[in-house]
């Protein structure tokens, strides 16, 4: 569990599968997080079970309201080379609660948790379209930065190919600055 001031970040239980039929059914919803809108109940339990893992955690309110989830996904390289421990983060916000500050606030827990909890993570990357402006606010708040704009396979009614903007953000780089300064 993970406490914020206007949120707690946990995992998803099944009692919350109505907050989670809720907006995993709204289509812009859906599209921003690039998954299969929920078209009923039984599709919102698939979504649950993508959920019930270790890497994801559901947000909620104080009064327990379900509002969205933040997950990570662990990234393979084929490159010998890469050396770098990463993760993606992906996230999914209720459309009600949009432009609140419940999902930086949600990233920023998650990176202050993936710091002391996880500490072989050196870099936390995150995919955005080119036109989800919104979310490219989140994760510039949350300090990353542009490293690539490239077309990944997406999903929207179809599969199709969208333009992505590729963030990054470096965490063990913070703190060999500050023990120089």
């Amino acid at each position: 569990m993970i406490k914020g001031k206007q949120i707690l970040l946990r995992h998803v239980q099944f009692s919350d599968i109505n907050d989670l039929y809720e907006y995993s059914s709204q289509k812009d919803v859906a599209r921003s997080a690039g998954f299969i809108q929920s078209g009923n109940y039984l599709s919102a339990k698939d979504f649950y079970a993508e959920l019930d893992n270790e890497l994801a955690w559901v947000i909620a309110l104080e009064n327990g309201k379900v509002i969205g989830n933040v997950c990570l996904y662990e990234q393979e390289f084929d490159d010998a080379e890469q050396i770098e421990k990463r993760v993606a983060v992906g996230y999914a916000l209720n459309n009600k609660y949009w432009n609140k500050g419940y999902m930086s606030e949600a990233l920023r827990r998650l990176i202050e948790w993936i710091k002391k909890n996880h500490k072989s993570i050196e870099v936390i990357e995150g995919y955005v379209s080119v036109q989800n402006i919104a979310s490219q606010r989140v994760l510039e708040k949350a300090g990353f930065v542009v490293s690539a704009i490239m077309e990944i396979p997406y999903f929207d009614e179809q599969l199709m190919k969208k333009k992505v903007i590729a963030y990054e953000k470096k965490l063990r780089e913070e703190e060999i600055e500050d023990a120089t300064n």
